[in-house]
């Protein structure tokens, strides 16, 4: 789901919460939105820090979408994942933070808009919604001959060099 979709939905959704939770509901539309901020993080580890380029961000996540079908390919999205979820969770009841509680729920929200939106798709495990899935896929793929790191490689000359794109995208 793209990024506008997201402001719109989680303000929507923190305009019906305003009336009960007040500035919490600012909280989760942020948590909602800025739960995205790992796909930034995916890209500039991917090139290795050497860009740090926001356009070029959402160039890359553009290619990444257009490729999660091919055999051999799979995302990880960190702040997407189980485990992190329930990290976030677990603190909030740790620390009965009504905030960390808000950020919860709205990383909650966007999940649940992304997995409706990959199984309106019939994208759902185009990326792995857990570390150790990730892990174990990964290795799965690898031993079928594919390397998944090698597609992202792909894509990111394809964006340092757009005159390659239509080249690299018919491979």
């Amino acid at each position: 789901m793209k990024l506008k979709q997201h402001i719109i939905y989680g303000g929507v959704a923190s305009l019906c919460l305003f009336p009960k939770f007040g500035f919490l509901s600012g909280v989760f539309w942020a948590a909602s939105v800025l739960i995205d901020v790992d796909h930034y993080i995916d890209y500039i580890y991917q090139n290795r820090f050497s860009c740090l380029s926001i356009k070029k961000m959402f160039i890359y996540c553009d290619m990444i979408f257009d490729w999660k079908d091919r055999q051999g390919f799979l995302g990880l999205s960190i702040f997407h994942t189980i485990e992190v979820v329930i990290g976030v969770y677990l603190i909030s009841a740790w620390m009965s933070s009504d905030v960390i509680k808000a950020i919860f729920w709205g990383m909650v929200f966007h999940m649940i808009l992304d997995i409706i939106y990959l199984l309106k798709i019939k994208s759902l495990f185009a990326r792995a919604f857990s570390l150790i899935e990730y892990v174990i896929r990964k290795q799965l793929i690898i031993r079928n001959g594919f390397l998944p790191n090698k597609m992202h490689e792909k894509i990111l000359i394809a964006v340092n060099n757009r005159s390659q794109i239509s080249k690299i995208l018919k491979e």
